[in-house]
């Protein structure tokens, strides 16, 4: 499987803060069967280091050599206006290079219109997958639709499957099949954590036949996705 959602390079922003722990997260990574993961450090206005993540990550590569990982480079990009731009100039990062875009928003308060910023980014040629969806309490299953005719993608944290604060907003995804990633948005080996336990239960016990959809080869880089028609709010 791949996740799409890791803060395990060291030293750029919230996530890993050593080598050592980052070891630890690879040697995770293994344990749970996943082949491939996208390393996605914080970017956003003004905060693009793409030099500095991009020589950390040739770093990653050349420890994890011997094992059995594919490393795919990214970002998860805090929306703001105009990104679309700094997008096209390179400065921030796609995923794996392809035109899927990781992005996140306040978990607080609605300071953008979600699905006009995921249509903005769509249009632009971009595929936006909006980041742990779950975590948004402004968003409702309106809102996610809306996303999704915007041209957008979701995922979801796999630890939030194991926390009760999330269990309704996950239900009311799952039932109006609005999840196109479980991710683990780790950051490191303890407190958030590489751990899809929880998820693969979830989904095996209620959905499954989406298992291998998101526990499989299946993959935005293996054509896991299927293109949707955009459609712009109202139209």
């Amino acid at each position: 499987m791949t996740d799409i959602h890791s803060h395990i390079l060291p030293g750029v922003d919230d996530g890993s803060p050593s080598w050592e722990v980052t070891d630890r997260m690879l040697a995770a990574y293994v344990a749970e069967g996943v082949d491939t993961v996208v390393c996605t450090p914080h970017q956003g206005a003004g905060s693009f280091r793409p030099e500095l993540i991009k020589e950390r990550f040739a770093m990653l590569e050349e420890r994890a050599k011997d094992l059995p990982l594919t490393l795919r480079l990214g970002a998860e990009i805090y929306f703001y206006n105009g990104m679309q731009a700094d997008l096209a100039a390179g400065r921030l990062l796609t995923l794996g290079g392809s035109p899927y875009v990781l992005v996140e928003f306040s978990t607080r308060s609605d300071v953008y219109d979600v699905p006009d910023a995921v249509y903005a980014l769509a249009y632009a040629g971009y595929k936006p997958v909006v980041a742990h969806i779950e975590r948004y309490p402004y968003l409702d299953e309106s809102a996610c639709g809306e996303i999704v005719a915007a041209g957008g993608c979701i995922q979801v944290n796999a630890s939030s499957f194991a926390k009760k604060e999330y269990a309704r907003v996950l239900k009311r995804l799952f039932k109006g099949n609005f999840v196109d990633f479980i991710a683990s948005d780790c950051h490191d080996d303890s407190r958030r954590r590489i751990d899809f336990s929880h998820a693969r239960k979830y989904v095996g016990k209620k959905y499954p036949s989406l298992y291998d959809k998101y526990f499989g080869k299946d993959n935005i880089f293996g054509g896991g996705v299927t293109d949707r028609p955009l459609r712009r709010r109202g139209l």
